[in-house]
């Protein structure tokens, strides 16, 4: 969930007249995409600066966890930079939805796992509340990567 306000606050940003005048910016789905793109290396950066921490999150029966954190980590950053590139977005969209969905089951882990280690500061029902927020990063990647189209009324709104 505070990923997620994250998340929200870098697209709010870039919707500053400033930025949003800037042709790479101009439209709503391409200020998705740089704000999850900003996003994910930001988040993929944090694998390699706290990895022990991460490396709580990998559920037991995967070996080597350090392997996962680092593995993951440099996912995000290649996922997150394919997005802020018009020309990589659709592939780096993909990449990172297999990511998102890969990574559930140590999300689970960590909710269950119900510890005071947790990575993130936060109470035991946070970590709960997390999972069905991979769904909502799913969307969000997929709309951004150009593969959950806008329609209807929303796409005159922002094109309009």
């Amino acid at each position: 969930m505070s990923f997620a306000i994250l998340l929200l606050s870098f697209f709010l940003l870039l919707h500053l007249p400033p930025l949003r005048r800037i042709p790479a910016l101009s439209t709503p789905t391409a200020r998705a995409a740089v704000a999850a793109g900003l996003f994910f290396v930001g988040a993929g950066v944090m694998h390699f600066v706290m990895p022990a921490r991460y490396a709580a999150m990998i559920p037991p029966r995967l070996p080597s966890p350090a392997f996962w954190v680092y593995l993951s980590g440099a996912a995000e950053v290649a996922g997150g930079l394919g997005l802020l590139l018009p020309r990589t977005r659709r592939l780096a969209a993909l990449g990172l939805i297999a990511l998102l969905l890969a990574i559930l089951p140590a999300n689970i882990h960590e909710a269950q796992a119900n510890t005071a280690a947790h990575v993130l500061p936060f109470p035991d029902w946070y970590f709960w509340l997390r999972i069905p927020f991979q769904l909502v990063y799913v969307a969000w990647v997929a709309w951004a990567g150009g593969w959950w189209p806008v329609s209807g009324r929303a796409r005159l709104a922002a094109h309009g």
